[in-house]
């Protein structure tokens, strides 16, 4: 029961240090005092403390089994294995919403202890916003949602988890939501500070892209698993139904990956600030808006949590967190101003633009069919908006994404010569129109389907043909073999080719997508035992049931024996399995899987009839399902390449960045994607702009070592870009022409 008195108590302080932690920093820094900006550092460190030490708590009841505890008693029992106990935390609403806040404090300990070297001036203001936030969660805690509520009687057993959170996925799955809806408020707040502080050039975008490109990738892998999930565990054969709370992530997802696009367009060319500006206050708000759905008990889906009372408190958060937004975009228009204009629309600017506007029609139709039913009902009407407004109605805007995907990486800074374009699109062109005419002697429908698959066939020809123009570039500049030449490129480039690398893993999602959508089969069979059933070329024999009982569940399964052609696959059991505790009771249908590089056999026991003669089937036939799997993991590997830290980055971000640019710019020269009057005035650019980083990098005062290290970095990438331009006008920049001065 001691339990219940120090949580609560541990959650007042949390909420009393964050207040104290936002004002400190906020006023601390408004009124240049730096004590009290000190002062709301250690506030926020002891937030932080005293959240982490109620997780703890809750976790000890938990794994403990200490029903005193109402969270405990309704979500956990005696039978339930420890790893789901631990898990359990974030399998309630309140144990869930004590996670968010946790990781919304970890980010600032984070930050707190690891500052951010370029955005040092914004830090307090963003420090200030992130200990509001954290307040207002918190505030949620000890009012409305605390998890530390006495049980009384105390029972002897809980209730346990929900049998269709007994799964794997489930350990990881809202871990990574949360750690991408949460991360976004770092972005948020930065740019925030940033407005605050009337100060909106590079700093803060540069902080804001990384971070939120993290949080992109967290969310993007927690998408793709409760997909996997979805699809193994809730019998229907998909992954995706637009589902109210599966829109709620999808729509920060889609506004992020607009972001990340259009702040590279700020960081290289001081554009697109305004776009920027409203796009992470767009991702922010929408995760708070998807929160307010899955917890507020206004939507029907399976994902959500019951009816509460957060739905007030939650409704009110995004209206301030919108407000604050609108109210510094609007009064600092002025400093959003972009610092140069468009030099064509036919450039990677243009695509980036295109590819805005694209992603907010998205999020705007979504967002649409998902209100459509909630306002329709407070009306007194009976609307409903299904799957297929939603797939008719973004299905042309994703394929306009696909296109973008392709396109893009062709495309030059500033202004891409038609000539060059024109004769690089033809390569991609010429090889999807043959792909479309194969599809077309195939005899491929629906039609709309074999349009999706060819735009994305002409995405990931135009990615490869890039990349591949690029190791022409660098065998011209450094001659070295394929494999070599493809290995330093992408070493020497690594947010380019891992950004490629995700691009391709969008083709393969699409594809599986598309494929899995447009050519499933699918039927429904009471077999005999002995008697078989045939869907897209298998044949599948019912052979009988079995049961097993332990873990406290009995689970009866059917042996489905597979053949194709007349050669033996797999045997197979579909299982319904009932648990023994109040959670579990009901009857789960756990499908089963035989998945395949091609094509997937999905396969649900829908019942039986006593003694097991006779048992109804679905049987599903998946065309590329697992391409969509293995677009997950091409996606990871690209997020992780380009996120992966570097030294030199960390050493010297000024030089490295300018030196970044400098050598996209040679490589897209030789590919031919720039013409020689940009390619001339933006090498002139670089050559200053690296003088003058390499002039205030040194005039830091860092340790020696840290100065020749950062030297002999900028020596090699200047080497690197002179080799082939020495003859035109010497060395790159004033002393490390050679080899760097010491």
């Amino acid at each position: 029961m001691w339990i219940v008195g120090a949580g609560q108590a541990l959650l007042w302080l949390a909420l009393l240090a964050a207040l104290g932690a936002a004002g400190g920093l906020y006023f601390g820094e408004r009124a240049a005092r730096p004590a009290w900006v000190r002062g709301g550092k250690l506030s926020f460190g002891v937030a932080a403390a005293a959240a982490a030490g109620a997780a703890g708590l809750l976790e000890a009841a938990l794994v403990g089994n200490d029903f005193a505890v109402r969270f405990v008693a309704e979500h956990s029992s005696i039978q339930t294995p420890v790893y789901y106990r631990v898990a359990a935390m974030w399998g309630g609403q309140q144990g869930s919403l004590l996670l968010w806040v946790l990781l919304l404090y970890g980010f600032a300990a984070y930050l707190l202890c690891w500052p951010p070297r370029e955005g040092a001036r914004l830090q307090p203001y963003a420090l200030a916003i992130l200990a509001a936030v954290a307040a207002c969660t918190s505030l949620l805690l000890v009012t409305a949602a605390s998890p530390f509520v006495a049980m009384r009687p105390v029972p002897a057993d809980g209730l346990g988890l929900n049998r269709l959170l007994h799964n794997t996925s489930f350990l990881l799955h809202p871990i990574l939501l949360y750690l991408g809806f949460v991360g976004f408020t770092v972005p948020f707040a930065f740019a925030m500070s940033g407005l605050l502080r009337r100060d909106t050039g590079d700093h803060w975008i540069r902080v804001t892209h990384r971070w939120a490109l993290t949080a992109w990738a967290l969310l993007s892998v927690g998408i793709l698993l409760g997909m996997h999930w979805s699809y193994h565990v809730l019998d229907w054969g998909g992954y995706w139904s637009f589902d109210p709370v599966e829109n709620s992530a999808l729509m920060p997802w889609l506004a992020a990956t607009a972001l990340i696009h259009s702040a590279m367009v700020q960081e290289r060319r001081g554009m697109l600030k305004l776009w920027n500006a409203i796009l992470v206050s767009l991702t922010y708000v929408l995760t708070l808006f998807g929160t307010f759905l899955s917890r507020s008990g206004i939507v029907v889906s399976v994902h959500a949590f019951a009816v509460s009372p957060l739905g007030g408190y939650l409704l009110t958060y995004v209206g301030l967190a919108a407000a604050l937004a609108v109210y510094l975009i609007a009064s600092r228009l002025d400093v959003l101003q972009d610092d140069r204009g468009f030099d064509s629309l036919v450039s990677k600017e243009g695509a980036f633009l295109l590819n805005n506007v694209v992603f907010l029609a998205l999020v705007l139709t979504i967002l649409v069919g998902t209100l459509m039913p909630v306002v329709s009902a407070a009306l007194g009407h009976g609307l409903t908006v299904g799957t297929p407004y939603f797939e008719t109605v973004t299905a042309p805007l994703f394929t306009v994404v696909l296109l973008l995907a392709g396109v893009g990486p062709l495309l030059a800074w500033r202004r891409a010569g038609r000539a060059e374009f024109t004769r690089h699109l033809l390569v991609p062109l010429a090889a999807s129109a043959l792909f479309a005419a194969a599809l077309g002697a195939m005899d491929v429908r629906p039609l709309p389907a074999a349009v999706g698959l060819a735009c994305a066939f002409f995405a990931g020809v135009a990615v490869l043909y890039d990349f591949a123009l690029g190791v022409a570039a660098r065998q011209a500049m450094e001659p070295s073999g394929v494999l070599v030449a493809a290995g330093r490129l992408v070493s020497r480039n690594p947010r380019r080719y891992g950004g490629y690398a995700v691009h391709l893993a969008m083709v393969l999602i699409a594809c599986g997508i598309i494929a899995s959508h447009a050519f499933h089969r699918e039927g429904q069979f009471a077999l005999r035992v002995g008697e078989a059933a045939r869907v897209g070329g298998y044949t599948v024999i019912y052979e009988g049931l079995g049961s097993t009982t332990g873990g406290g569940a009995r689970q009866t399964y059917a042996r489905m024996m597979v053949t194709r052609g007349g050669h033996y696959v797999t045997t197979l059991t579909p299982s319904i399995t009932v648990g023994t505790d109040a959670a579990t009771s009901n009857a789960t249908y756990i499908p089963a899987v035989d998945s395949g590089p091609l094509r997937d056999l999905y396969i649900t026991f829908l019942g039986y009839q006593p003694g097991g003669t006779t048992a109804g089937f679905n049987i599903i036939v998946n065309p590329l399902v697992s391409w969509i799997w293995a677009g997950g993991a091409l996606l990871v590997a690209g997020a992780v390449w380009s996120l992966w830290p570097r030294p030199q980055a960390v050493l010297a971000p000024r030089s490295y960045r300018v030196f970044g640019l400098w050598a996209e710019l040679e490589y897209d020269f030789r590919m031919g994607k720039t013409a020689e009057p940009e390619y001339l005035a933006l090498r002139t650019q670089y050559r200053q702009e690296a003088e003058e980083a390499m002039a205030l990098e040194r005039a830091e005062g860092r340790p020696r070592t840290d100065l020749e290290r950062v030297e002999a970095r900028i020596a090699a990438r200047a080497m690197e870009l002179s080799a082939a331009r020495r003859a035109e006008g010497g060395p790159i920049a004033p002393g490390v022409g050679g080899g760097g001065s010491k």
